[in-house]
């Protein structure tokens, strides 16, 4: 009772203050120095968190129209590689035909100028008489030879003419089809000059998009979260490989050394240079925070890449934020992973040996020149590569 009226003496009080308190913050509310609920929902139309939201979803936008911008450019690199392999096969066979048709060409040479002289030999015979040749023999026996070695001068005669018959049905063969392979070469030829526009179109597009996100945080940030969502999905991938070998048994002859055994005796992967170490590192433009779960080795485009031991395939292919990438398995829960690569020369199930090249160096999936992304990991977890290679 006592609060309650205490209280309302407060509010009694001072009510004729709060009376004039409203009165002023209306007069200031309309002179916009308090902003009212009508003002704030206004202002809500350009509320920062919804530009926030939209910028990312833009950055989002972004870094997967890069994803598939690396796709293109990767199909668009196999296409031109594949054109040019079909140009150096028709070269060598078109070469090869070369060859032959040089070398029928000798041998009907040689034949026409022994049929000509088979010619002039025979039209003497001919004037002497072939009975005349034979009635000049002193012996039956002479008669004998001197037949024989007419025959058999016939029928020398006779495979020659053959041989050149079909010598020059078979010049003529080839000639035709170098004539079609040459036109064939110049057809892949064009397709080549088309697949190089191309695939230059889609590197400057490429090119372009990276300078943008190097230089705007946002896109940086982006890219960045794109990559630990794609490192997660690889972390699933991996742990899915126990399936592939439930008996983890190593890949190998039961006389070979097991991975375990192998550290500081790893060949390097690639001839290059480490730009980047396993762990924690920090953006150095922006100062961002993030995790390397390898080693980045700065190496030549086209530059052959080595399996580190030897194993089994579990992976050959594209893999979002890692572009063309191998993963070996080495037995006992051990693998490694080959990144970003050009070509890839393994499939799945194929098994490798120490040294053997699988692939070569690129710049698919990747932000940065082109290398290789080298891990080590157990158990599906990655672990510092760096001890395991051999420092000789």
């Amino acid at each position: 009772m006592f609060a309650y009226h205490n209280n309302q003496n407060k509010t009694g009080f001072f009510q004729p203050y709060l009376m004039v308190s409203a009165f002023f913050i209306c007069l200031l509310s309309a002179l916009g120095v308090f902003a009212t609920p009508a003002s704030l929902a206004a202002e809500n139309k350009g509320d920062p968190t919804k530009e926030i939201v939209s910028i990312t979803q833009k950055e989002t936008q972004v870094i997967s129209e890069l994803d598939m911008l690396n796709r293109a450019l990767n199909d668009a690199r196999k296409k031109k590689s594949m054109l040019q392999k079909d140009i150096r096969s028709l070269d060598k066979r078109i070469s090869k035909n070369q060859q032959r048709s040089k070398q029928l060409s000798e041998q009907i040479k040689e034949n026409e100028a022994y049929a000509h002289a088979r010619i002039v030999a025979l039209y003497k015979l001919h004037q002497r008489g072939r009975l005349n040749v034979l009635a000049s023999a002193d012996t039956l026996y002479d008669v004998f030879q001197r037949k024989q070695a007419l025959e058999t001068i016939l029928q020398q005669d006779n495979r020659i003419l053959t041989n050149l018959l079909t010598n020059q049905t078979e010049l003529g063969q080839i000639r035709q089809k170098l004539l079609d392979q040459k036109a064939e070469k110049d057809a892949l030829e064009k397709k080549l000059n088309v697949q190089l526009a191309n695939t230059a179109r889609q590197q400057k597009k490429r090119s372009a998009m990276l300078r943008r996100i190097r230089n705007q945080k946002a896109l940086t940030l982006a890219a960045i979260e794109s990559q630990k969502t794609s490192a997660k999905e690889l972390n699933t991938t991996i742990s899915g490989f126990k399936k592939e070998n439930p008996g983890n048994q190593p890949y190998v002859g039961s006389a070979a050394r097991v991975f375990s055994d192998l550290k500081g005796l790893l060949i390097m992967p690639v001839k290059g240079k480490i730009v980047a170490f396993f762990g924690p590192y920090t953006n150095a433009r922006f100062q961002i925070v993030n995790f390397r779960s390898g080693i980045n080795i700065r190496a030549e485009r086209g530059e052959p890449i080595q399996a580190v031991y030897k194993g089994k395939t579990l992976y050959a292919d594209w893999f979002k934020g890692y572009g063309n990438m191998i993963i070996i398995d080495h037995g006992d829960h051990y693998y490694t992973l080959y990144a970003h690569a050009e070509e890839l020369f393994k499939k799945k199930g194929d098994f490798v040996e120490a040294g053997e090249v699988i692939a070569t160096v690129g710049d698919t999936g990747s932000m940065d020149d082109p290398g290789l992304h080298f891990e080590v990991r157990h158990h599906g977890q990655p672990i510092d590569p760096i001890p395991w290679i051999s420092q000789g």
